[in-house]
């Protein structure tokens, strides 16, 4: 099926079947990403007054209770109440819209190599995105960003991550993104902070909004596989109506073409 989105005079269709996901599924089973050693998430069937959600000899039905650490494990979209001592609401923030994206590969650097800044010392060990590398390849028409970073494994699919391989942005790259207006931006990163950066989280404060309407999100942990090249996208992210500051998250791109 195809649909026609307009943006700014111009007309855009997309075959809505051309949908790739850029989320990573999550196997309570199974291996997961993880960040600051959280705890893996679980699915038990609910044992209740007897009752037990499992099918067993073709009776019963699976009713699963699942423990799941939402920013640390897996796929998900946070927004400004990740920060705030306000209760902001993904539910509240993110609408089901297509945004233009912009899908950018970068291959990070030592920090010790860029002339770039951030909020605290850069560490022997940390490795950066600069404005340098993105600078000039957002679109103006641009709403949503993609950044993935190179080399592009599937291991990304269950990283442990540490101080030794958590990759952020420059407090520059941050605040170029957030000059060309994105409102919507995707990495494949489990933040876009320092592992450690003293609780901080210099880089989530300049990019989302200190005040209302807040309509700004960040994905975490997606990935964008080899297949899918750079270049200009359609988005929509898909998240469960949780009231809390971040849900899991399923993003989704489509190829587009000038509505003639």
């Amino acid at each position: 099926m195809e649909i026609v989105f307009k943006h700014s005079n111009n007309s855009y269709r997309i075959n809505q079947s051309s949908g790739k996901s850029l989320s990573i599924p999550y196997y309570y089973n199974g291996d997961q990403p993880s960040f600051y050693n959280a705890d893996k998430g679980s699915a038990k069937p609910m044992e209740q007054n007897g009752f037990i959600g499992l099918v067993k000899d073709k009776a019963g039905c699976n009713v699963m209770n699942i423990n799941q650490n939402i920013h640390c494990t897996g796929t998900h979209t946070e927004c400004a109440g990740h920060i705030m001592s306000d209760s902001i609401s993904i539910n509240d923030v993110l609408n089901h819209e297509y945004y233009l994206t912009e899908l950018i590969s970068v291959s990070s650097i030592s920090a010790l190599e860029t002339n770039e800044n951030y909020h605290v010392s850069f560490s022997k060990e940390d490795r950066v995105i600069t404005k340098g590398m993105i600078e000039g390849k957002i679109p103006e028409i641009a709403s949503g960003l993609i950044i993935r970073t190179l080399p592009n494994s599937q291991s990304k699919m269950n990283q442990k991550y540490d101080t030794t391989n958590t990759i952020f942005f420059t407090k520059e790259a941050i605040k170029y993104i957030a000059d060309c207006k994105i409102r919507h931006l995707v990495v494949d990163m489990p933040t876009i902070d320092k592992y450690d950066d003293d609780g901080k989280l210099g880089n989530h404060h300049l990019f989302f909004e200190n005040n209302p309407p807040y309509k700004k999100t960040i994905t975490e942990m997606a990935y964008i596989g080899n297949e899918i090249m750079d270049g200009s996208y359609l988005m929509t992210i898909e998240i469960p109506p949780m009231v809390l500051d971040a849900a899991p998250s399923r993003p989704f791109i489509f190829d587009i073409k000038d509505n003639d």
